[in-house]
C-alpha cells in the first residue's frame, strides 16, 4: 500500500526505517471490524482530542472530576462511556477509571495516525505516521509523510499547547523541510489559540535571513509562499489541511 510513496523517498537518498507504530496507539487489542471508522470520527472533535490528552495523562487513574479542566462534566461522561464500550478503558473501582493499554504514554501517535488518516480518507493519499527515515542530517524522525498527484507532503503535528513549543523545533522543522524536499510541508498545532501570538513569530524571524514572509492565507492559517503552511485546528482539523492543500495545489498562474 505505501510502496510508491517509499519509492518517491528512496528516490531522494531516504530509507524507510520504521512506519506505523500502532503499539503506541490507545486503540485495545480486541476490537470491532468498525472501530477506527468511529475513532476517526470522533477524533474531529477538538474536545475529544482534548479528553483525551488528560486521560493519557492520568492513565492509570482518573475520575471525571480529573478530566474537566477543558471539557464539561456532560461531555466527559459521554467520552468515558465511549471508551468503555470500546474497551479502551476500564473501571478499576467506584468512578475510578485506566487506560487499558499500557505502552501508551502520550496523545501525540495517535494524533499522527488521525492526520494520515485524513489525508488517506479525505485527500485519496497513501500516508505513513511516526516515520523514521535513514539518510539525512537534520533528524529523521517525521510526524506524517503523505503522497498525492505524485507530489510530497510532510506534516508536522504538535499536541502540545503553544505554550510549550520552543523556537528550535520550528527550526528543526524548517531544516527536515528544507532536507526532505516535499512538495508541500506543514506545520499544525493542534490548538484553537492563536497562531500569531507565538508560532508564527517563530517561523518570522527563523526565515527573515532569506528574505521570506509569512503571510495570513485565512484566520489562523498562514503561508509561507504556496509550499510551507503553519495552522491550527481551528475551525476543525479537516477543513484547514483541505485549505492547505487546495492553495497549494491552485497557487500560481495558469499560463
Amino acid at each position: 500500500m505505501h510502496s510508491d510513496l517509499i519509492a518517491m523517498l528512496k528516490r531522494r537518498g531516504f530509507e524507510v526505517m520504521a512506519a506505523n507504530p500502532r503499539d503506541k496507539l490507545f486503540f485495545p487489542k480486541d476490537r470491532h471490524n468498525n472501530f477506527e471508522n468511529e475513532i476517526y470520527e470522533i477524533l474531529k472533535k477538538y474536545s475529544f482530542r482534548i479528553f483525551m490528552r488528560d486521560v493519557i495523562k492520568n492513565r492509570k487513574s482518573f475520575c471525571v472530576d480529573d478530566l474537566m479542566k477543558y471539557v464539561s462534566r456532560e461531555w466527559v461522561e459521554t467520552y468515558i462511556n465511549f471508551l468503555l464500550e470500546r474497551n479502551i478503558v476500564e473501571n478499576i473501582k467506584d468512578d475510578f477509571y485506566r487506560l487499558n493499554k499500557k505502552s501508551v504514554f502520550s496523545f501525540g501517535e495517535t494524533l499522527e495516525w488521525f492526520v494520515a488518516q485524513i489525508f488517506e480518507r479525505e485527500f485519496s493519499s497513501t500516508a505513513m505516521w511516526g516515520v523514521r527515515l535513514r539518510g539525512g542530517k537534520s533528524g529523521g524522525d517525521y510526524d506524517v509523510i503523505a503522497s498525492f498527484e505524485q507530489r510530497i507532503a510532510y506534516i508536522e503535528v504538535k499536541s502540545s499547547p503553544p505554550a510549550n513549543v520552543e523556537e528550535k523545533e520550528i527550526v528543526s522543522f524548517l531544516e527536515r523541510s528544507e532536507e526532505l524536499a516535499p512538495s508541500l510541508a506543514i506545520f499544525l498545532e493542534d490548538t484553537q489559540l492563536r497562531m500569531k501570538d507565538k508560532i508564527v513569530p517563530f517561523f518570522e524571524n527563523a526565515v527573515k535571513e532569506k528574505g521570506l514572509v509569512v503571510k495570513r492565507l485565512r484566520e489562523e492559517i498562514f503561508g509561507i509562499g504556496s509550499k510551507v503552511y503553519i495552522t491550527n485546528s481551528k475551525r476543525d482539523v479537516v477543513s484547514n489541511l483541505a485549505f492547505c492543500v487546495k492553495h497549494h495545489l491552485t497557487s500560481g498562474s495558469f499560463v
